[in-house]
């Protein structure tokens, strides 16, 4: 995640992941809860159009009082945090050269952060404690693309010969989203490489238990037909196991 000593020409660097964070020459700055409100959206968002944040930030107020309370927001942020934004007639952004964390955190998401040592994606949440809708659905994303960067990772382990890689980032993706049926089905692929059937059967049967308590169902067709190759695989090496006359254990 984003370090404090990070920081643009300016000396500042955001941070939105637990909490909302300014810091400024690795000192932290005190910001009121309205401009960090538009701080955050605009990490969020990019450069909007300033409607667009208006409505956003003030969806109850009327047109005309929610673009004044955005330039007045504006006006405080820019008189007390200069260079902080980007501004325009039309809309309004975080200068690019200002580090967010969370900014870095979809770059590595993507696949586009360029580092001598790739870190992993962040565990922690994005604004915690913070419940607007733009908020949520920022969340939402965010978890999306943390389930699906590892989904991926556990993919490409899986198809390169890295079952124990494989095994780890299915889990780290299922932390995420517990009931990620593609991740279930590359780890007990990687489990059963392994030679580790018991394992297997123990993550279908705690796949089945979380989707019967969240979903009220205990599984799928595809489930049933990933349990079934686990116990087939079972059966074939314990008969293998007992035709060489050696003690069996999984």
């Amino acid at each position: 995640m984003l370090n404090v000593q990070e920081i643009s020409s300016s000396g500042y660097s955001l941070h939105l992941m637990p909490l909302w964070e300014l810091w400024c020459n690795v000192e932290p700055v005190h910001v009121c809860l309205r401009q960090q409100r538009l701080l955050a959206l605009l990490a969020i968002q990019g450069q909007c159009r300033r409607e667009l944040v208006a409505g956003l930030l003030w969806p109850e107020s009327s047109d005309a009082s929610a673009q004044d309370n955005l330039r007045v927001s504006i006006h405080r942020v820019n008189r007390s945090l200069p260079g902080l934004l980007n501004v325009d007639r039309h809309s309004v952004g975080i200068d690019p050269s200002i580090p967010v964390d969370l900014h870095r955190e979809w770059s590595l998401l993507q696949g586009n952060e360029l580092q001598a040592h790739p870190s992993s994606p962040g565990k922690e949440p994005l604004l915690l404690g913070w419940y607007e809708d733009w908020v949520l659905e920022a969340q939402l994303r965010l978890l999306h693309a943390r389930t699906a960067y590892w989904r991926r990772t556990a993919g490409g382990c899986l198809v390169s010969g890295d079952y124990r890689g494989a095994v780890e980032s299915a889990a780290h993706g299922l932390r995420l989203d517990m009931l990620d049926e593609a991740a279930l089905e590359i780890m007990v692929a990687a489990q059963l490489a392994l030679g580790q059937c018991i394992s297997a059967m123990g993550a279908i049967e705690g796949f089945r238990r979380t989707a019967h308590h969240e979903l009220g169902m205990s599984g799928s067709p595809a489930l049933d037909r990933l349990e079934a190759q686990v116990r087939g695989v079972a059966r074939g090496s314990l008969i293998g196991a007992r035709s060489a006359g050696e003690p069996f254990s999984i």
